[in-house]
């Protein structure tokens, strides 16, 4: 009997350049990932090292995604339904979506709801800050369950 493979569920907080150059069409090629949002504050991102990136609108509909302009929102309306979030923004930015993504994980873990995991990939560094980076260490030091951060 062949073994049901399990479809993660994916956020990408941030849609541009390494996102559209590398996140989105990996993940979209992997059979195991199903892209299911993508957040960025900009409706059309802007990079001097590609011009030609696209519009949150675009990438709504090519990768058949919901779109926010907050973390927040997004994890008001889906975030149950995550099984992991990649953090694709500014190093400045990591420490801020680090928190706000960490906080989702506290509500599960007091709901009781520590059979789905979230788990965090963020772009390095962590954080611009040392201080900020040491306690990113130690809230994910402090959350149970089996959610993980890279």
């Amino acid at each position: 009997m062949a073994e049901s493979k399990k479809i993660a569920n994916i956020a990408l907080v941030g849609a541009g350049r390494w996102t559209q150059g590398w996140h989105l069409p990996a993940l979209n090629h992997n059979e195991q990932a199903n892209v299911i949002a993508i957040v960025d504050t900009s409706p059309h991102p802007k990079s001097n090292l590609n011009p030609d990136l696209e519009p949150l609108s675009v990438l709504k509909e090519k990768y058949d995604a919901m779109i926010f302009s907050s973390v927040a929102d997004m994890l008001q309306e889906i975030g149950p339904e995550l099984d992991g979030v990649l953090v694709a923004t500014p190093h400045a930015t990591h420490y801020e979506v680090s928190r706000q993504v960490m906080g989702e994980i506290s509500r599960r873990n007091a709901n009781g709801d520590e059979a789905r995991p979230l788990h965090i990939l963020m772009e390095k560094p962590m954080t611009t800050d040392i201080n900020h980076a040491i306690e990113l260490y130690k809230l994910v030091q402090n959350v149970k369950g089996e959610s993980k951060f890279w």
